[in-house]
């Protein structure tokens, strides 16, 4: 859900999914791997861009946290049948989290499985799979125009053990043994060809029990052994040992975009899975159906603690950072740690989530879905928890608090001139095209863009440099 939230009709906005969603996610999360709460919790800092999210074992994270959610993209391309439509956003998602080949070629092949499923109406065969592995080794030469992922790319290639290259073509040959295996394994069919596939590919293994690849190709080679998806969910659900929610969603997800019935019971907040699955299929159609609207980045700052995603408006409505209002589906429930709780509520868009909570909640003062960050804050007892000088700092950073006296930038010039303000990237990007023949211009566009720009603003705005001075 936090994927297909970040899907608009005008792309992926990987910038909202990274800071906004997966930090925020951290405060609901019910068992996230160790790659992804570490991802997650190192993009909550100002200064950690999605494309260069160094986190503490950053290089190894090969888990299958990010194939395990990437199925929108698929949901939402325009043609499923063509890599390019859906690819490359797969693959921005999930280097926010993953950056060892493993990880990132599971969400590959997990990707490819589904856009097969989904364009042919029938789950792949281990041909169609090793097909998918001929397209995966591709990906480099898709991306090297993808400028965010070329940097990404290079920080990996200066502090992995091996280069991109070298690694993406050593996991590329191990899943397709992996896949041969599979294929082998699955031959008695039913709960004993996946427990022989299981056992081939060493899934109870703690090293082996979350990797990427492995998980994708035990997705597929699941339904291989099972074509009905409900026995299929069973079987993997009773795999004891292995990943079983993980393997199970991939497979329904698979089986799912084959299946011609709903499925046999309904699950929590089914209703809004149905309206985000007509969201992204119109989406895919061409249209522009509503989208999320998430705070402002220039000026969001993500919750400190997981335990302060959960915040009370001055009204006394209760509010999730980022995702906006939320109702109390229950009374909350003692932690085992002392001054805090855990609570149901249910956001207005119908997601319900399990949220840790403070027993005393922050009280919000000023916040909207247009500009959600915290321009005062109190706590339920009336005690200011910030001081004036950060108060000031918010108030000057926003334009929308008053929009009556003051004015959105209209080139880099005026950042210099009134410092305190955000960058327009897009005037900014005029301006550098219409001064384009001036290397004076350019360098010192770079500069205030550097200064005062995001992270992300700047690399955006150095793409469209070269590509300007190309033309």
């Amino acid at each position: 859900l936090a994927t297909s939230r970040a899907i608009r009709a005008d792309g992926f906005d990987v910038e909202a999914f990274a800071k906004v969603e997966l930090p925020v996610w951290l405060g609901y999360a019910l068992g996230g791997g160790k790659s992804t709460t570490a991802a997650a919790e190192h993009l909550g800092k100002t200064k950690s861009p999605w494309f260069s999210n160094k986190f503490k074992g950053w290089t190894n994270s090969g888990g299958n946290g990010a194939a395990m959610r990437i199925q929108p993209h698929v949901w939402a391309a325009s043609d499923p049948s063509d890599p390019a439509a859906f690819l490359p956003d797969v693959v921005c998602n999930a280097v926010c989290t993953h950056s060892h080949p493993n990880g990132l070629l599971g969400a590959v092949m997990h990707a490819l499985a589904l856009a097969y499923a989904m364009s042919s109406g029938r789950c792949p065969s281990p041909s169609d799979m090793m097909n998918a592995a001929e397209v995966a080794a591709n990906l480099p030469q898709m991306m090297e125009d993808d400028f965010n992922f070329m940097v990404w790319r290079a920080a990996f290639d200066a502090e992995a053990e091996t280069t991109f290259d070298n690694g993406w073509s050593q996991a590329l040959a191990e899943c397709k043994e992996t896949i041969k295996d599979a294929e082998t394994a699955c031959g008695a069919g039913g709960e004993a060809g996946y427990s022989e596939l299981v056992n081939r590919m060493d899934l109870r293994v703690p090293s082996r029990v979350g990797s990427g690849v492995l998980t994708a190709i035990a997705a597929v080679g699941l339904t291989w052994c099972e074509r009905q998806p409900r026995e299929a969910m069973r079987i993997a659900a009773n795999a004891l040992g292995t990943d079983t929610d993980t393997i199970a969603t991939m497979a329904g997800a698979i089986m799912g975009a084959a299946a011609d019935a709903e499925p046999p019971v309904e699950v929590l907040d089914a209703d809004l899975f149905r309206s985000e699955a007509n969201r992204l299929a119109e989406i895919a159609r061409g249209g522009k159906p509503q989208n999320h609207r998430y705070p402002d980045l220039l000026h969001w700052n993500a919750p400190k603690t997981r335990a302060d995603v959960l915040a009370r408006e001055k009204g006394g409505d209760l509010r999730v950072h980022g995702l906006g209002r939320a109702d109390a589906v229950d009374e909350p429930i003692k932690a085992s740690q002392r001054g805090f709780l855990w609570q149901w509520v249910a956001l207005e868009s119908g997601q319900t989530l399990f949220i840790k909570r403070r027993e005393t909640l922050e009280i919000l003062d000023g916040e909207s879905a247009e500009l959600p960050i915290v321009l005062r804050r109190t706590t339920e007892e009336g005690k200011s928890s910030v001081d004036s000088k950060d108060v000031a700092r918010q108030l000057g950073n926003s334009q929308s608090w008053t929009s009556d006296t003051r004015v959105a930038s209209t080139d880099l010039k005026d950042v210099s001139r009134h410092p305190d303000r955000p960058v327009d990237l897009g005037a900014a990007i005029a301006h550098m095209r219409r001064n384009k023949g001036d290397d004076t211009v350019i360098g010192k566009s770079m500069r205030r863009m550097a200064r005062r720009g995001t992270p992300s603003q700047y690399m955006k705005f150095v793409a469209e440099v070269l590509d300007a001075l190309k033309e």
